[in-house]
């Protein structure tokens, strides 16, 4: 079965799909998420458009040929424009179950493959840290072992998002320290210049997602320390 199929739709949407929708907020969901997840199977716009009419068919209150072009079509373009990707949170009001979901469940498992292992030795890490930084290269460390703890737990890939707050409260639920949000912010910063780990940026407003922090570990390289004494 390739890519460029119905059934390889995730399940939630696929539902929406096959059964049509009720107008309002579930209509109006659905028109970006069923584009979205077409495009990913590569289907072309014109094909797209061509199944958005048979969706709206089968919803309640169809569209009429006026209004197509600017509720259905306009929003195709839209979607191969922006190139917007509605996560599970954003559809979570039409969810089957993540037990039941094959989709989660695939994905979930290829995150949890490609990011088994670090890009970087965590002991040495911790060592270079440690000798560096000082008591900030603690806190640093503890941030990293968060950031590795969200990875694994959330099975989120290569890119993490997770937000200055909840990293201070994993912190000090786990760990038992009380860390202030701009000390974790501080601490973040440094670890972005010393090549442990990139910043990215998702979403943005108006789309599915609400901008957030994300981060990525790099392949972080031990330097050759030679002045011990240098700290922030």
């Amino acid at each position: 079965m390739g890519k460029k199929c119905i059934d390889n739709i995730r399940d939630c949407v696929k539902q929406a799909f096959l059964k049509g929708c009720e107008r309002g907020n579930e209509f109006d969901k659905m028109r970006f998420a069923i584009s979205a997840e077409l495009k990913r199977l590569g289907y072309e716009p014109s094909e797209i458009k061509d199944m958005l009419i048979e969706w709206n068919k089968r919803c309640e209150r169809p569209l009429s040929l006026s209004e197509r072009d600017i509720q259905l079509f306009g929003y195709v373009d839209w979607v191969f424009k922006k190139n917007p990707h509605p996560g599970c949170k954003a559809l979570e009001d039409y969810c089957i179950g993540k037990e039941n979901c094959q989709f989660h469940l695939k994905t979930t498992f290829q995150n949890r493959e490609i990011t088994k292992e670090l890009p970087f030795n965590l002991e040495e890490l911790d060592k270079f840290l440690n000798e560096r930084f000082k008591p900030n290269g603690y806190v640093m460390m503890l941030i990293v072992k968060v950031l590795r703890y969200v990875q694994q737990e959330k099975a989120t890939g290569e890119i993490i998002f997770v937000g200055y707050r909840k990293i201070a409260s994993i912190i000090r639920d786990r760990h038992g320290y009380d860390i202030d949000l701009m000390t974790v912010y501080r601490r973040t910063q440094q670890l972005i210049e010393e090549g442990v780990i990139k910043q990215e940026i998702k979403g943005k407003k108006g789309t599915f997602s609400r901008l957030a922090n994300g981060y990525k570990f790099l392949a972080w390289k031990s330097p050759t320390i030679t002045h011990i004494n240098l700290y922030v």
